[in-house]
């Protein structure tokens, strides 16, 4: 039997893991220059002069949580410098429903009538050339900040800061949105305040908007993020910004033990809420807000929108599966378009499905643009399937399309469907051809431990990995060809599973309307998941978080 420490070794190894001091470190110090990411010499200038001349400012930042909280990051760190007045700021976030995502024409025309000399966008802008020219002809100034793949035969004229740009020298190319508007505050700080004590604090300030945006935006915690996100979690923690700890407080989290856990499984929903089913801008009004009482109505507003969310969410995603059963269960592509789906979950729909089929997923939903039936896609994928690569292949089938490594949204005209279909099964079936492994969940595992192995000494230790999500991952582990005892349901509506595994206790959450009878068939299973502290009333015991249950006998998920 192995030690704790033999174990998180093999972990780090098998992760390539170096630099563990840093790794580990409560005072991270890995960062870089924000003057070596492409366009921020000239943008941090233009930036700069229209502060100096005291004029008008426009920050345009996406619907999602990245995007309001880049808008509200940036728009409170313009705030800060000297001589800059409120009356001189603005900020707009499109509708999801009548805008959609990115720049738009009409938006550009309203912007520019409230009379903004310059517009900075955040979140976005790197794939809107043709609408950036438009702002230019009519006589703004133009910044870009983004972090999406940019088209290198597309760019805007603009100033474009973007890590993902061809000629980027920047070290780590992973930053979100909101971490691209934070170099940009960083760079300004630097070049132009650099002694202004002020300026630096507000800085410093916005390190918690960072980090829930980074964990939101499900961007890999590592490198810079995971300096950032661990520096911006202690802020939270402090409730250092009282608009997010009484949003904490309101859904049930007790600052001081926050973790990126539950900024992406419950602060980032409620703040995602407000777009997915409605407006957007009340999440920037609630950080700007000096007055409680203000803020306790967003928040309550955020936390009735969420519950709809799930609600309409539940339906979708119940539609889709069957769907699926009856028709693409087999296909290594889960492209599915249910009769009614909230255009605002169709997302996070697609999320579900590739965690239940470990597969890409798409869902689509009908909608109109410019008197023409569309249908608007939200994709989101596994590990080693660039979704937005894949798209970017078959670029003439799409109006607009976007996205990242794991997750790209697109418009797509209805006829072109099939067409979307074929090539997709094509793309991916020939990148199983050359891994036959791509889908099995063993790719993940970290370690193999045997249940005596599984000592509250070592879940503690493996609760430094923290901050964990994307890119570091709570520690992957296989318990290989066991049996569980003692089955029974728990929960809400029985809606998990709890049961023994040679005397450790594990959960599977959320499997409990699949299976209570576990092995089905009377076999042996091997479990993925994770090793956890469970706290309870002072007291702390050791469980195993079971994330998937594979027959042994058949790589094959059940």
């Amino acid at each position: 039997m192995r030690t704790p420490d033999e174990i998180v070794n093999q972990i780090l190894a098998h992760r390539g893991v170096i630099g563990l001091v840093e790794f580990f470190s409560d005072r991270p110090r890995t960062t870089y220059d924000p003057f070596l990411l492409p366009g921020m010499e000239e943008g941090a200038a233009l930036v700069h002069r229209h502060v100096a001349e005291g004029k008008r400012i426009c920050v345009y930042g996406d619907y999602d949580v990245d995007g309001v909280l880049s808008v509200t990051l940036l728009t409170g760190f313009l705030e800060s410098l000297p001589g800059v007045s409120r009356e001189n700021l603005s900020w707009y976030i499109p509708s999801r429903f009548d805008d959609g995502f990115g720049l738009n024409m009409g938006a550009i025309e309203q912007i520019r009538r409230a009379g903004a000399d310059l517009l900075i966008t955040v979140d976005c802008g790197v794939a809107y050339a043709r609408e950036v020219d438009a702002a230019m002809k009519a006589g703004m100034d133009v910044v870009v900040t983004d972090h999406h793949e940019p088209d290198p035969d597309a760019l805007p004229l603009s100033p474009t800061i973007d890590p993902k740009m061809r000629d980027s020298a920047y070290p780590f190319k992973e930053l979100c949105g909101c971490g691209v508007a934070f170099k940009l505050a960083q760079a300004i700080r630097l070049r132009y305040y650099p002694d202004d004590m002020s300026v630096r604090a507000a800085l410093n300030a916005a390190l918690d908007l960072v980090a829930v945006a980074t964990v939101a935006d499900v961007m890999p915690l590592t490198d810079e993020n995971r300096t950032m996100v661990k520096y911006g979690l202690k802020a939270f923690n402090a409730r250092t910004r009282w608009q997010l700890a009484e949003l904490a407080d309101a859904v049930g989290l007790k600052t001081g033990e926050i973790s990126a856990y539950n900024i992406a499984f419950v602060v980032a929903p409620h703040l995602n809420a407000a777009g997915r089913m409605g407006d957007a801008a009340p999440v920037v009004d609630l950080f700007k807000t000096d007055d409680r009482e203000t803020a306790a109505g967003i928040i309550g507003d955020l936390i009735e929108r969420n519950a709809e969310r799930r609600a309409e969410q539940d339906v979708s995603f119940r539609a889709c599966v069957e769907i699926i059963e009856e028709k693409y269960a087999s296909e290594c592509v889960m492209l599915v378009k249910p009769l009614r789906v909230h255009e605002g979950v169709a997302g996070i729909v697609a999320g579900k499905i590739k965690e239940k089929y470990n597969r890409p997923a798409i869902v689509l939903s009908e909608s109109e643009e410019d008197g023409e039936r569309v249908l608007k896609g939200s994709a989101r994928s596994v590990a080693g399937v660039d979704i937005t690569s894949l798209l970017r292949g078959h670029a003439e089938l799409f109006i607009r399309y976007g996205g990242h490594a794991k997750a790209a949204g697109f418009t797509l005209r209805s006829e072109n469907e099939d067409a979307l279909r074929e090539a997709l099964r094509a793309d991916v079936g020939a990148l199983l051809a050359r891994d036959p492994s791509l889908f099995s969940p063993s790719r993940e595992v970290d370690a193999d431990i045997l249940p005596e192995e599984a000592s509250l000494n070592l879940a503690r230790m493996l609760e430094k990995f923290e901050p964990t999500g994307e890119g570091n991952p709570k520690p992957v582990l296989r318990l290989t060809s066991r049996t569980p005892k003692s089955v029974r349901r728990m929960g809400p509506e029985g809606r998990h599973l709890k049961f023994s595994v040679d005397g450790l206790d594990c959960v599977l959450f959320a499997r409990g309307d699949e299976s209570a009878d576990l092995p089905p068939g009377g076999g042996s299973l091997d479990f993925y998941g994770s090793l956890d502290v469970n706290r309870w009333n002072g007291r702390e015991s050791v469980q195993f978080i079971v994330r998937q249950a594979v027959c042994s006998e058949s790589p094959k998920l059940d």
